[in-house]
């Protein structure tokens, strides 16, 4: 009797133990996954992630462009990278900003005016703001 009272507290810490090192567990990769979101995912964008910006949309940021918001879709060797910014002038900022050559595509869907990169795979969607200036929507894959 007494053997069994004390296998069953042996069974009891046993399965508390593991539950609590599987809880360690998930708590770990939950971390790591929210840590992998933030890293590819963000709105506040410093001098190292401005750059990072430039060299990857082959932009020049300046006074008259606010970077608004950037993801990394990318999977293994899949590349997905969009990047949001706004502007006053979406012609100045062509003309100043990019250093890429560009072609207008000639399908433009609701008020979009639609460019692509011509020796990249990036494309650049502009539509104009309500309260005024435009919003950039770059889009770069491989």
């Amino acid at each position: 009797m007494k053997e069994s009272e004390e296998l069953k507290n042996e069974l009891r810490r046993i399965v508390r133990e593991l539950l609590l090192l599987l809880s360690l567990i998930l708590i770990i990769v939950a971390v790591c996954l929210v840590k992998e979101y933030f890293d590819k995912h963000y709105t506040h964008f410093n001098a190292e992630r401005t750059a990072l910006m430039e060299r990857i949309f082959d932009i020049t940021v300046d006074d008259n462009v606010k970077l608004k918001r950037y993801s990394d879709e990318s999977i293994l060797i899949a590349i997905d990278q969009r990047l949001e910014l706004e502007t006053d002038d979406y012609e100045r900022f062509i003309a100043e900003n990019v250093n890429a050559a560009l072609k207008l595509d000639e399908s433009r869907r609701d008020g979009e005016i639609i460019y692509k990169y011509v020796n990249y795979r990036t494309d650049m969607k502009i539509t104009e703001l309500e309260k005024g200036g435009y919003l950039i929507a770059l889009h770069h894959w491989e």
